[in-house]
C-alpha cells in the first residue's frame, strides 16, 4: 500500500513516508473494517426499517423484524463513530509524528522548525504538504552542507 502512494517521489520524501504510514496502517486497515461494516448495516437497516413503516406497515410479524434492522442500525452507527475516533487518533498521530521528525532535524534552524510546526499546527490537513515542503527543504540543506 505504502508503494502505491510513493511511486515517483525522492528517496528521501519516500524513506520518511515509509516510516509514518508503518506508524499509522494498523489504524487505517482497522478503520477500513469498520467503516466497510457501518455502512452497509446503516444503508440496510434504515432503508428496511422506512420500507416497514411507509409501506407494510407493523403486523404482528413484523416487528421482530423491525427490531432486527433497529438493532443492526445501533450496531452499525456504533462501528462509524468508532471509526471517526479511530480517524482522529490517525490524525494525532500523524501530527506527533510529522512534529517529532521536525524536531529531529539537524540540518535546519530552530526559527524555521518552529514555523514549520506551527504551520502545521494551525492547518493540520495540510500537514502532509507541509511535512513534504519540509522534508524537500532540509534535503537542499543537506545537499548545500555537503557541497
Amino acid at each position: 500500500m505504502v508503494s502505491f502512494f510513493t511511486n515517483g517521489i525522492p528517496t528521501f520524501m519516500k524513506t520518511e513516508l515509509e516510516k509514518l504510514f508503518h506508524k499509522i496502517n494498523p489504524l487505517i486497515k482497522k478503520n477500513a473494517k469498520y467503516m466497510m461494516f457501518a455502512v452497509p448495516l446503516l444503508f440496510i437497516s434504515i432503508f428496511n426499517l422506512f420500507f416497514f413503516l411507509f409501506f407494510d406497515g407493523f403486523s404482528n410479524g413484523m416487528v421482530a423484524v423491525a427490531v432486527v434492522c433497529a438493532l443492526m442500525a445501533a450496531v452499525g452507527m456504533a462501528l462509524y463513530k468508532e471509526s471517526k475516533h479511530i480517524k482522529k487518533k490517525i490524525r494525532e498521530l500523524e501530527m506527533e509524528h510529522i512534529v517529532t521528525r521536525i524536531e529531529k532535524s539537524n540540518v535546519m534552524n530552530e526559527l524555521k522548525k518552529k514555523d514549520y510546526i506551527s504551520l502545521i499546527k494551525s492547518q493540520p490537513k495540510m500537514g502532509i504538504q507541509t511535512f513534504i515542503n519540509f522534508l524537500t527543504e532540509e534535503n537542499d540543506r543537506r545537499k548545500m552542507m555537503e557541497e
